[in-house]
């Protein structure tokens, strides 16, 4: 069975046994200095390079022992290492870590006729369905993808984009692209996932759990479950929902965190009006209209939609007919999106923390490409944040 990680404030940790280095000494570094401080650790680890410190392991120690050491964040160390490469010295091995260039290991070294397979092991390949891309596409993937991009970006890797259509054909891309790992992101056709693991390649999924592999995602039962309870002490009782495509698991999580604190309080679920949308702004253009078509003693006291851009559109709807928010109607979205900022106020939404989300899974990729990750699956959940914008109507006030 997968572990579960749930992260809070800080990182769980991992490590296999570290290689024992000799003639290591403790050094000072020096933050208040002219120097900057990557630089000062690339001199440390250049010199312990060229006292042939690190020789019988023939690599670095991990990222993580040397940010432990020089009590650094990893991308301070990331650039000194980027200059140790640059310069010849040491080159990343998925695996194995920064090897020596010189070392006289066994380790499958690069030489220059190797320099296209070195070019294409810098590369991660992100995976994620045709329809995200698409100008209508909701947003939130174009957030995750760029935080993805940027990411990658600071670790020293290219990310190359592929989106699918679920046809097939991506073990093709897999070998003509020799991507050190590859990230899938949301939900995709699990012979992908397959695909991807049958290569030997690290993989990871973001945004959508699967037992095949390490998932990072955000906990959307707990989100859900407190934006019932907010509208409920605000007392909203009568509440009308805007659902995903009913099939995804982002859905799914959902649904069951609001239906589970309705149920905890004897509220009929009947009396929860479910409107189906697709997470679109369109669909919540429908769905507003759809309300707005009830007799006023019918209409909901307030709407939850399960995305911002669905939220965003029911909010539109309302605009045009008069109906004002929070006086008339109360409205909560998720996944805090900022898309609509010029155009409509903004609303209360749940931020399912996107930048905490993309450090953990780079900083789970890292392990996997320095091989000190563990060798089985976890689910990294990350904890969701109520943001009260003030479109929540305390019908008790």
């Amino acid at each position: 069975m997968p572990g579960i990680f749930i992260c809070r404030s800080g990182k769980e940790s991992w490590r296999i046994l570290p290689v024992c280095y000799t003639n290591i000494m403790a050094i000072e570094i020096d933050r208040a200095g002219k120097q900057a401080v990557y630089k000062q650790i690339y001199n440390i680890l250049l010199k312990e390079i060229n006292n042939g410190v690190y020789d019988d392991a023939a690599v670095l120690p991990s990222e993580k022992e040397l940010c432990n050491r020089f009590t650094v964040e990893r991308n301070t160390l990331r650039k000194a290492l980027r200059t140790l490469v640059d310069e010849g010295l040491i080159y990343k091995k998925p695996g194995y870590g920064s090897v020596l260039t010189n070392s006289g290991s066994t380790f499958e070294k690069v030489t220059p006729t190797d320099s296209g397979l070195e070019q294409a092991r810098k590369n991660i390949l992100l995976v994620t369905q045709e329809d995200y891309l698409q100008d209508t596409g909701e947003y939130f993937h174009f957030r995750l993808i760029n935080r993805i991009d940027r990411g990658i970006s600071e670790m020293g890797y290219n990310l190359i984009f592929k989106s699918v259509d679920q046809n097939g054909g991506f073990k093709e891309v897999i070998k003509h692209t020799i991507p050190a790992a590859i990230i899938y992101d949301s939900y995709v056709n699990p012979e992908l996932y397959r695909d991807g693991l049958d290569a030997g390649i690290p993989c990871i999924s973001i945004n959508h759990y699967t037992p095949l592999m390490t998932s990072v995602v955000s906990n959307n039962y707990d989100g859900a479950y407190n934006v019932a309870k907010t509208l409920y002490s605000a007392g909203h009782k009568r509440i009308a929902v805007i659902t995903g495509k009913s099939n995804y698991q982002t859905n799914i999580e959902r649904m069951s965190g609001l239906q589970t604190y309705f149920l905890k309080k004897g509220l009929s679920l009947s009396k929860i009006l479910v409107i189906e949308g697709d997470w679109l702004f369109s669909s919540g253009i429908n769905a507003g209209e759809q309300i707005l078509s009830l007799s006023e003693s019918e209409r909901p006291t307030a709407v939850f939609a399960l995305n911002d851009d669905m939220a965003f559109g029911c909010y539109s709807s309302f605009e045009r007919a008069g109906i004002r928010v929070p006086e008339d109607i109360s409205i909560v979205g998720f996944d805090k999106s900022d898309r609509y900022s010029s155009i409509f106020p903004m609303i209360s939404t749940v931020d399912v923390n996107v930048e905490a989300m993309i450090e953990h899974s780079c900083w789970t990729l890292s392990g996997y490409l320095d091989g000190t990750a563990p060798g089985f699956s976890v689910k990294i959940q990350i904890d969701t944040t109520f943001i009260d914008n003030g479109t929540i109507l305390d019908q008790d006030g």
